[in-house]
């Protein structure tokens, strides 16, 4: 009978299981909620913990699922959907965003030419071109700079003889069933790659620069756009295209291929692409034989397939006409500055510049100021658009970067005066900012370490503070002694001379420490006498032979006087067990010739 009528007592409302109720029997699900709760509990408190130790070797069977409340796929492993890790509209909103595109003419483009967040048509994707500058990459098969290369709808790009070559590798799955793989999982990702939808990459750079660092002069270009449409080019040379009737410009156009995100291509700019890239495989197949032995089997069938994609070029027949004379008296409804990739001025900066030209037409084409600070990774969304509407050309997703000034040159003093409290305010925040980010990464190194020391005992040395490190050696302020090529240590040992003698031999001269005297110049090498000082101490400077020859008969009498005293003590005392050997006489010799025993 239970103790105290433990099993008849109702039990308190405060020790009852969350989420349980009155239920008596719960399932697997209620005991995971549980284990989630232990988790965000107190791990130094043990109220309402209970040992489970001796469950570590038991496995928990895997809950039944309720078929009849929704349908699965008949796969084992899901494909789409939650728990799949396949998600196509982020990678090709991903792709929409980051990335520009040669269009094919076949297509119409209106409601892209208004709306950044219309996708394109896969297939009229005629190329894409990419930053050479911030987005290069490399080949995630052969691990090297892309070779013709081609982006799969998932947004990887691989070299277009290893793609060939990664589609026709064939698996066990395959070798059973007697078929070819029609498609494949990309290594990156697992995203299902099929050959008819990768598309040609041109990286391309263009005006862009490196992105710059604090303290570099960016160049920046003064962009115009209308409110409806989603292409912006410099005001200065991109007239022409800016007020054109047609949705999307031509590639040919002034500063369209290096700013607009959308562009028209023609049968001969994709024929000379193609070309290209022939010339390039057939130099990669060189490489291959030469450096590896390797054949060209995979470049030759690349080559094929850029000649099969040539061919289907020619049923291009839409002629590229001449865009629409330009509006003279029409003005642009925004004005901004930017620099590739994505670089534009913040809030600030533009009310500086506002204040000083008067209206944002007035802004001057182009403006070379110091970069003082940038804002890197912010994402475009509603919320920015809202607040900065010139970026409405932008699609969601995009990453751009906010640039902060340095006007000093530009501006003219008074001015800067008026937003010198603003200036401070944002200077104060940004050091602000990096003093705490250096907290945190310091904070993050002494946890790993603790963590280090905790599982593995290893215990890292500090590294010392920049003030307390030693100042780095100059090599300059070690000058070489002069010396002769034949001087040698002094006292020399038998067979040395051999070794000194050999070919192996440096030829040039040593110092003390067995580094190379730097010549001048060859006449002062020639000049120098061969019995000049090397910085060795000479036998004749520290003994005179005389002596040295008198220290030796004395070295040689101690030593036999010494002999023949340990004969005798042994002799005379060998009965005794205690007795002590008689010292040994020590003769210390002086530089001055002489002589002193202990």
């Amino acid at each position: 009978m239970p103790r105290k009528s433990q099993g008849a007592r109702k039990q308190h409302r405060s020790q009852r299981r969350p989420g349980l109720g009155d239920r008596s029997n719960t399932g697997p699900d209620d005991e995971d909620a549980m284990a989630e709760l232990r988790v965000f509990r107190n791990p130094n408190s043990r109220r309402g913990q209970t040992s489970i130790t001796h469950l570590l070797n038991y496995s928990m069977p895997r809950p039944v699922q309720d078929h009849h409340a929704h349908s699965r796929s008949y796969r084992r492993t899901p494909t789409w959907g939650p728990g799949s890790g396949y998600h196509a509209s982020d990678k090709a909103r991903y792709v929409h965003a980051n990335y520009r595109f040669i269009l094919s003419p076949e297509g119409t483009y209106n409601k892209q030419a208004t709306d950044a967040d219309t996708h394109l048509d896969w297939s009229l994707v005629m190329q894409i071109i990419a930053s050479s500058e911030s987005q290069g990459s490399s080949c995630p098969i052969c691990l090297s700079e892309p070779v013709a290369p081609r982006m799969a709808k998932c947004g990887h790009i691989f070299c277009l003889p290893c793609l060939i070559r990664f589609m026709n590798s064939i698996s066990s799955e395959d070798e059973t069933k007697g078929r070819g793989p029609r498609w494949k999982k990309c290594p990156i990702c697992e995203d299902s790659i099929y050959m008819q939808d990768v598309r040609p990459v041109r990286f391309y750079a263009g005006q862009e620069s490196p992105f710059p660092r604090i303290g570099d002069d960016v160049v920046l270009r003064l962009m115009a756009r209308n409110a409806n449409s989603t292409m912006a080019l410099p005001r200065e040379s991109g007239a022409e295209a800016l007020y054109s009737q047609d949705d999307i410009p031509w590639h040919f156009a002034a500063n369209v291929l290096d700013y607009a995100r959308m562009m028209k291509g023609t049968a001969d700019y994709m024929t000379a692409q193609f070309d290209e890239e022939i010339a390039s495989l057939g130099q990669q197949a060189k490489e291959d034989e030469t450096l590896f032995g390797q054949t060209d089997e995979w470049s030759q069938k690349a080559i094929r397939a850029i000649t099969v994609a040539k061919e289907k070029l020619a049923g291009l027949q839409v002629a590229a006409s001449p865009a629409t004379p330009a509006q003279p008296s029409s003005d642009a409804d925004f004005y901004f500055y930017s620099s590739p990739p994505h670089l534009y001025l913040s809030p600030l900066d533009i009310r500086i510049l506002k204040t000083k030209y008067g209206s944002f037409s007035s802004f001057p084409s182009t403006l070379l100021p110091r970069v003082e600070h940038i804002s890197t990774g912010h994402v475009v969304d509603d919320t920015m658009r809202r607040r900065a509407k010139y970026l409405g050309h932008l699609p969601r997703g995009c990453v751009v970067n906010f640039l902060e000034c340095d006007w000093t040159d530009i501006v003219p003093e008074e001015t800067l005066q008026s937003f010198a409290g603003d200036i401070e305010r944002r200077r104060r925040r940004n050091r602000d900012k990096e003093t705490q980010e250096e907290r945190e990464r310091l904070q993050a190194e002494r946890l790993e370490a603790a963590n280090l020391r905790k599982t593995t005992g290893y215990q890292r040395l500090p590294e010392p503070l920049e003030e307390d490190r030693a100042p780095r050696m100059d090599m300059e302020d070690f000058q070489p002694l002069s010396g002769h090529s034949g001087t040698t240590p002094p006292d020399p040992r038998p067979g040395f001379e051999t070794l000194a003698d050999m070919s192996t031999s440096p030829s040039t001269q040593r110092t003390v420490w067995g580094t190379r005297v730097i010549n001048g110049s060859p006449e002062i090498a020639s000049a120098q006498p061969l019995n000049a000082n090397d910085g060795w101490l000479k036998d004749e400077d520290l003994f005179d032979t005389t002596d040295l020859a008198m220290q030796i008969q004395a070295i040689e009498a101690a030593e036999s006087n010494a002999s023949s005293n340990t004969a005798a003590g042994v002799g005379g005392n060998g009965s005794s067990a205690g007795g002590k050997k008689k010292k040994k006489q020590k003769i210390t010799l002086m530089s001055t010739g002489g002589r002193r025993g202990n």
